[in-house]
This record gives structure tokens, sequence and C-alpha cells, in this order.
């Protein structure tokens, strides 16, 4: 028995919809509670699918058997906002031919490994649901004492908290996401450039001193102009932490330039710069341009290597006076 978990894409709202619906007909017809996910349809699992939510597909042996989502940001209870480190558990679902096996436990381990900047989880559930019970206590979480309801016609609810160490494999990490980057989220961009654009400076010997404008030092309010300018800013999120960032800007109708693509070290080597090249290439060709120029550092033969193999072509150098390197640009052209 294989389980797995998946990002939900909208062509399955509707055969989740379905599964949600058989999963807790049982809890509705008990409480005929009108929050119940039973009364909702395929609108309920679209409008999950952005940045403030994570809504994950459950598959047993390649097959959608249910679905689980958690809520980043608002409310963890009718009391209690979701604050910094934590996440509140929201749905887990599972149709009902394949409950009780212990897949929604698995599921909800598969899910907290997408987490890395998680110490805190929150789930509620009617407080007599001993089979819930059971299930969240083996996934490691804790009754709270705490009694709630969402709503006067809801059950009464049980919270649970789980408390997780702060040591993180970011090799757990496989299913990020691409959003727009808001203007609260700037320096955490920032951090991120800085961070992975020094393994470059390191690796030249670029300092402030011989090399002040190098990406790996450039400040703030570089990033403010460019949202200013609203240049196409993305960030990749794995759950709320940014692991990585590129920018576009616009040159001429059909042209633009990609900055600052970034992934940090840790999070390397799992196709996340791709990712978010690929990304890049999309938001281009559905902008109406076809092509994508970059300027590196022309002696960073893997970087430049990777860009090839990506798809660009290198089109020249040139050398400045100021710069301790010199300078290649690369092109892609899209279909």
């Amino acid at each position: 028995m294989s389980i797995s978990i998946k990002i939900t894409n909208a062509s399955e709202a509707e055969e989740l919809s379905k599964i949600q619906k058989a999963a807790f007909k049982p809890l509705y017809e008990k409480f005929h509670d009108k929050g119940n996910p039973f009364l909702r349809g395929s609108e309920d699992i679209l409008r999950r699918l952005n940045k403030f939510y994570r809504h994950f597909t459950i598959l047993l042996d390649g097959k959608i058997v249910g679905g689980i989502f958690y809520r980043l940001y608002g409310k963890r209870s009718p009391t209690d906002e979701i604050g910094t480190g934590e996440y509140y558990l929201a749905r887990v679902y599972i149709h009902p031919d394949h409950q009780n096996k212990g897949i929604a436990r698995k599921a909800i381990l598969l899910c907290e490994k997408e987490f890395p900047d998680a110490r805190f989880y929150y789930v509620d559930f009617p407080e007599d649901m001993e089979k819930n019970r059971k299930c969240y206590q083996s996934a490691g979480y804790c009754d709270t004492g705490e009694r709630t309801r969402w709503s006067e016609d809801a059950p009464l609810l049980s919270m649970f908290k789980k408390t997780v160490s702060e040591t993180f494999d970011p090799a757990g990490v496989s299913l990020p996401m691409i959003y727009e980057v808001e203007q609260n989220e700037l320096q955490e961009c920032l951090d991120v450039i800085h961070q992975s654009f020094r393994t470059v400076a390191d690796q030249f010997g670029l300092t402030k001193e011989n090399c002040p404008k190098h990406t790996s030092f450039i400040p703030l309010s570089f990033l403010e102009t460019q949202k200013n300018l609203e240049w196409k800013m993305y960030a990749l999120y794995a759950g709320k932490k940014i692991i990585g960032y590129m920018s576009l800007s616009k040159e001429s109708d059909n042209v633009y330039e990609l900055h600052n693509l970034a992934v940090l070290p840790e999070y390397r080597h799992n196709g996340f710069g791709k990712l978010l090249l690929d990304h890049a290439k999309d938001v281009v060709k559905a902008s109406g341009g076809y092509v994508i120029k970059i300027g590196i550092i022309e002696e960073s033969a893997v970087l430049k290597n990777w860009y090839i193999q990506n798809g660009f072509v290198h089109i020249g150098t040139k050398k400045f006076d100021h710069l301790p390197f010199t300078s290649g640009y690369l092109e892609w052209k899209g279909d």
C-alpha cells in the first residue's frame, strides 16, 4: 500500500468534493450543522488553491482517495490568529471505502515535510469522535484541554496541538509553490537573495570593497524600487517560508530580462531552480513575450551550462573595468 500526496490542482476539485461529501455525511447526519463540508461542492476545494492555504490530494497506489488542507494565515480558532511558525490543519478527509487504514495519519506526516518553518500545528474535531482522537494522537498531536465552537450550531470541538523540533531536513521539501511577492515579503526575499548569492561571492572572492554592486550586497531599496516599477516578482514557498526567488523586467514588447533567480543553498539540487525558470518562461509567454535575457558571471561555467541545458543560448561577453569578472549574456526564445 503506497500512500502519497500531491498539490491539488483545479481539475481534481470535482472528484475531491464528492469524496469530501461521502466522508462528512455521517457527521452531518449527526449534528446537522450548516458549516459541515457535506453541504459544499467543488467551489469549496477551488477556493483553497491559493497562497493562504495548502491543499493536498491524497493518493493510495496512485488513486485519489482523499484530501487535506492547512490554513497558513487567518484564524486557528474562533479567538486566535495563526502566528509565526503556526499551521492550522483545517481538514483531512478520506473516502469511506479507505478509512481506518492509517491513510490520514500517513498523509499528515507527509504534509509536515513541506513546512520547514513550522513549530506548532493545531487541529480541532468533535470531542466525542474517538477515531479522530486516535488518528491525531498517533500523528503526534496532544489535547490542549481547550474546547470551542466555530458557530452556535456547530458541535463542541476538542483542540489538539503538535509541537515540532526546531531541526528540519530541507531534503523533505518536494512540493513548493510559486506565488507573486507582496510588499511585506521583500525583506525575506532579500535575505534569500543574499544567502543564495553569497556562495557565488565566496567562490569568486567578491566583497563589498571590490564589487559593491554584486547581488549578494544589494540593499532593500533595490527591491522596493523594482516593486514600484511593477516588475514581476515571484517567490518559491515551502509552506510560509520563502526558499527561492526571481523577478522579470519588461525591456520591450517581446523581451524580458530575468533577475536574481535564487534558491537557498540547503534547498538546491531538487529541481527548484528549474521550477522558477520554467515559471518565468510561462509568465513571459502569457504576457505576449518570447525572449528572456540574463546576465551572469561568465567564469561561472556550471551556471552558464545550466542555463544552456534549459534552453538558453550564449550570445556574448563584456568586460567592465569596475567589475572583477567578465559579464556573460544568454538568451532564451520561446516557440
